[in-house]
């Protein structure tokens, strides 16, 4: 009987053990978790079945909570939410790491949403990864697009034009004159980069002590192609950053918050956004680095940071909702351009559920554009409703209100990276509309400084 018992154990002990726990095509012994789930994305799958292999996001559970963020002061929230995320990324990802690294299976670790993404792998890689504990989701790559504006009536203007029209539109002059201008405060945009040395923005750099550079913590480019110095090889980025903070000291005013100072990260390298670099700029924005990606500083991130990229998608997408919650927590203010209705090859106007992601998100401000000088509502603007409401700050009951605000879209002046003197106007777009929203947070901060 004693023996019948034994033997019975020993086979039950096996057959746990052989539940709780594999061995990987590279030999490494892994415990797993019997009842988890993890989903993959047929796009994944259809690649691998094309052509051998594949590139995909490995998505970990994100389980910390960043509430206690919200009652701590600047310095400390900035760093409780990136040591924060950054050790749940060491914690969840180490034995995917390690696994991927024996593999010889090229990766990128990203701890602003806790993924790793796989360059390129086989049916076999994939296959051992969802066995992982903490392991989510697998999702195919992201595509975004920048709004692109409407340059057809743009022309090169570089006379005095004093404060511009949209300027004083929504009297920002008036503001100007209370003393308020957005001066303590920095302001940031995801987007082309920035021509840092041109008259109207060189003053306002962070990266500028006196007219010696230092652009550690202030500019980062993911592709690699300006590692050294902020650079716009687009225009769309140079353009924007007039916007919020333009001024050249002189009668060129053409920022809303010319006291303020910016810094800028490269998330799009033309008229495309990757997925890759959209990521590392959420990171760096949350924790500036320096010039090689390293020893991280919260305390140097902005008080609020503009995009004026996305998609064209009809629903809500989640993707980008790590690096926006992470920001809140940290006390960065979120805005989003709207998107135009000639990105996605809508009508103008473009009519209902038209506005595109992240803007749709409900805990980001979506800008739409408004007239330069009338106020009306632009043709080329897109529309909610939005499908994730807004729980924190609906707009007068209606939840679902996309876009929150409007700001001045149409033939608007600013700077263009052609030269240090370079001005264009007739630029039209959601992208010339949220950098006004940019500028004004700065300017309420300043003139509020405990809502900061």
């Amino acid at each position: 009987m004693k023996k019948k018992l034994l033997s019975l154990f020993i086979v039950l002990v096996f057959v746990l053990t052989s539940f709780s726990s594999f061995t990987t095509s590279s030999g490494v012994a892994k415990a797993i978790d019997p009842d988890s789930i993890v989903t993959v994305e047929q796009a994944v799958l259809d690649e691998i079945q094309t052509n051998g292999s594949a590139s995909y996001w490995i998505q970990f559970k994100n389980t910390v909570d960043l509430s206690p963020a919200y009652t701590m002061s600047w310095s400390d929230r900035g760093w409780f939410v990136y040591e924060t995320l950054l050790k749940q990324a060491d914690e969840n990802q180490a034995q995917v790491r390690s696994y991927l690294t024996g593999s010889k299976v090229e990766f990128q670790s990203y701890w602003i949403n806790n993924s790793i993404l796989v360059t390129s792998s086989d049916k076999t890689v994939l296959t051992d990864i969802q066995k992982f504990e903490g392991v989510e989701s697998i999702q195919a790559r992201k595509s975004f697009i920048l709004y692109e504006p409407d340059t057809s009536a743009a022309v090169f203007d570089n006379g005095v034009k004093a404060v511009e029209p949209n300027l004083t539109h929504v009297n920002a002059d008036d503001v100007w004159g209370m003393g308020i201008d957005g001066s303590g405060l920095v302001v940031a945009n995801i987007d082309t980069g920035v021509r840092y040395t041109h008259q109207a923005l060189v003053g306002h750099y962070r990266g500028n002590d006196g007219g010696t550079f230092d652009h550690n913590y202030s500019w980062w480019d993911p592709y690699g192609d300006h590692p050294a110095s902020p650079a716009d090889d687009n225009g769309h980025g140079s353009h924007t950053m007039g916007t919020m903070v333009g001024d050249d000291g002189g009668a060129n005013q053409i920022g809303i918050a010319p006291g303020a100072e910016w810094i800028a990260c490269r998330g799009c390298n033309t008229s495309s956004c990757t997925d890759t670099a959209l990521l590392s700029c959420g990171q760096f924005m949350a924790a500036p680095t320096d010039l090689s990606g390293g020893n991280a500083n919260p305390d140097m991130r902005p008080n609020a940071v503009n995009n004026s990229w996305g998609d064209c998608g009809q629903s809500y997408d989640s993707w980008y909702s790590s690096p926006i919650n992470a920001w809140l927590a940290a006390g960065i203010y979120p805005i989003f351009s709207n998107g135009n209705a000639s990105n996605c090859g809508y009508s103008s106007p473009p009519g209902l559920n038209t506005v595109g992601n992240p803007a749709r998100s409900g805990n980001v401000t979506g800008v739409g554009s408004s007239g330069e000088q009338n106020g009306q509502y632009a043709t080329h603007s897109n529309w909610g409703p939005t499908d994730n409401l807004d729980t924190v700050n609906p707009v007068d009951g209606f939840a679902n209100m996309k876009p929150q605000v409007l700001a001045p879209g149409v033939s608007i002046r600013s700077s263009v990276p052609n030269s240090d003197t370079s001005y264009e106007d007739g630029w039209s777009g959601t992208s010339m509309s949220a950098p006004h929203v940019t500028g004004l947070v700065a300017l309420i901060w300043q003139a509020a400084p405990c809502l900061i």
